[in-house]
């Protein structure tokens, strides 16, 4: 089984980039389940109900969400609504929508978790390791396979959550940072990893936004309004090969197409 993970789409024009081509990629890679997180879709504002709706028919079959997810509230009710988007799940069950969900991957049951880091990122969650934990206790016998989308700042956060779950989740990949890292792996009892697997957005600029205007906030420390970046979009994401017999992932792949 082959499972793709793309990393925070920045701007709707990257939505529109997965709308033309994520179908075609996942034909021609022979993907059977996609996890995108798309909380900056709607430009470091979160997710719109309309750009949501157009990123699961382009191909997501879930979309995974971090710290700007609830900044929209009119996404509150399609959170709530629909099983395929998710929201960090240390926001706690106060919060709309939900931190999980469980959707069919080939007659498979796959669980799909996302959580929020705490270090150097704001809002300040509780510990992402007790909510994974209640998660994972609440619904064992309930699932077959599982994902976790770690949205964190901290490289060594990432890590030490993928070490806490290694064998216990079959796939984590870590998002926020907009960089995909060079460390794909996969750890000891075969959990594939990777600390970040990059962004979906225009490709020239920083992280997604003009380059010129970052800088100019970065030198005067001026609230200038951030623009998307320029250049040609691309998303960057893995593939990891699970090996459903076995429970383990036999590869993780770094792919941006």
């Amino acid at each position: 089984m082959k499972i793709l993970a793309i990393g925070d789409v920045t701007s709707p024009s990257g939505i529109e980039h997965l709308k033309r081509n994520l179908w075609k990629f996942r034909e021609e890679n022979k993907i059977d389940f996609c996890v995108v997180n798309g909380e900056n879709a709607a430009f470091i504002t979160g997710i719109s109900p309309e750009l949501a709706e157009v990123l699961l028919r382009a191909g997501a079959d879930c979309i995974s969400g971090g710290n700007h997810t609830l900044r929209n509230k009119r996404a509150y009710g399609f959170l709530d609504e629909c099983d395929s988007i998710l929201r960090p799940v240390n926001f706690g069950d106060s919060a709309p929508g939900r931190g999980y969900t469980i959707l069919d991957c080939m007659g498979y049951r796959m669980l799909v978790i996302n959580a929020m880091g705490q270090v150097h990122i704001e809002p300040t969650l509780d510990s992402p390791f007790t909510h994974i934990d209640s998660v994972l206790k609440r619904e064992a016998g309930n699932y077959d396979f599982s994902i976790l989308d770690i949205h964190a700042e901290a490289t060594g956060e990432k890590l030490a959550v993928g070490y806490a779950y290694d064998g216990k989740i079959n796939m984590i990949f870590g998002t926020h940072t907009h960089v995909q890292t060079a460390d794909s792996q996969i750890l000891p009892n075969g959990t594939g990893y990777i600390s970040d697997v990059g962004m979906c957005g225009e490709s020239e600029g920083i992280l997604g936004m003009d380059a010129e205007t970052v800088v100019i906030r970065m030198r005067s420390n001026l609230p200038y309004s951030f623009k998307a970046a320029s250049g040609k979009c691309r998303a960057d994401g893995v593939i990891f090969t699970l090996d459903t017999s076995k429970g383990v992932v036999t590869d993780v792949e770094c792919i941006s197409f």
